[in-house]
């Protein structure tokens, strides 16, 4: 049996944009450089304020040159779009909220790829990498081929949704998991206009370009990676909690003195939770404890926190 799990994504959306150079619209409003865009390309990355602070994370697919998505955080989904939309008309480009057209969902698992395949008859290889079909669309998100973003529309969206789903199901939250091991935090309600991208580890996991140019709040971002330091980030903590950890909770050290907050919990279908607390870096790495006490134990990220 194909060891695979399918989900449909409750907390992600899509943002269309239509209208032509959309491209080059975003190259001046996102971190990342959108001229690697392409129909078999994807590109993940962030939407910041005049300040530099993240509005929302998000991944541009291109299927045509006047026809793009964005997939958002569905809390921050409307804020995105208003943002976004205030420049977007200056380049006669529309952005809508297309979440009634296009369906998120996830695919994961070491026979994620030869599930993907076996229904759709095709399966985008590398990271980032783009395929589409009837009705869907796909996207690579890590080099080992084990996880994979689909948008589903229409009639060949659903056929492919009951083709994968027949192969095997699986729980969001584990999903979930899976995106914090893999070193990316998710924005969610309230958190928008918050964090300097490097707070969130944008800037390791590939959401940042520093070659790209200009774009809202790169002075900040770049002032802060060329003359300084980001004295905090995010880390990773795993146990076993007597209660879902809220974003904005303290986690504290073996002394009890609070070192780290909350900006996500998830909790697998196995029981353990996933915590990503932004913590001092120095402070990355080290056994926590719960608001009950529970401990918890730090992961690795599959990219370097400290400071180089």
């Amino acid at each position: 049996m194909t060891d695979s799990r399918f989900s449909e994504l409750s907390e992600d959306s899509v943002l269309a944009l239509e209208g032509a150079g959309i491209a080059e619209f975003l190259q001046g409003q996102l971190t990342c450089d959108t001229r690697a865009a392409a129909p078999g390309t994807s590109v993940p990355g962030a939407l910041c304020n005049a300040q530099g602070r993240v509005v929302a994370d998000l991944r541009l697919l291109l299927p045509a040159p006047d026809h793009g998505l964005l997939r958002v955080g569905s809390a921050l989904a409307e804020h995105t779009a208003t943002v976004l939309g205030r420049y977007a008309m200056f380049s006669r480009i529309t952005v809508q909220p297309a979440r009634d057209r296009w369906q998120p969902c996830a695919l994961w698992g070491d026979g994620a790829a030869a599930a993907l395949h076996d229904a759709a008859g095709s399966f985008p290889t590398g990271e980032n990498a783009c395929a589409a079909g009837d009705g869907w669309l796909a996207v690579c998100c890590d080099a080992a081929g084990t996880a994979f973003e689909l948008f589903l529309t229409g009639d060949g969206g659903s056929a492919l949704r009951d083709r994968l789903e027949a192969a095997g199901t699986g729980a969001e939250a584990d999903w979930r998991a899976r995106e914090l091991r893999r070193g990316l935090l998710r924005l969610g309600e309230g958190q928008a206009e918050a964090q300097l991208p490097q707070a969130l580890n944008y800037d390791r996991a590939g959401l940042v370009s520093f070659r790209k140019g200009c774009y809202t709040g790169q002075e900040v971002v770049a002032r802060l990676h060329y003359r300084g330091r980001a004295k905090k980030r995010w880390g990773l903590w795993q146990g076993r909690l007597a209660a879902a950890a809220v974003p904005g909770e303290k986690l504290a050290d073996a002394d009890g003195n609070a070192c780290a907050e909350v900006l996500r919990c998830v909790g697998d279908s196995t029981g353990t939770s996933w915590l990503a607390a932004l913590a001092r870096v120095e402070d990355i790495g080290r056994p926590l404890r719960g608001a009950a006490g529970e401990a918890l134990e730090p992961c690795a990220l599959p990219y370097p926190v400290t400071e180089d």
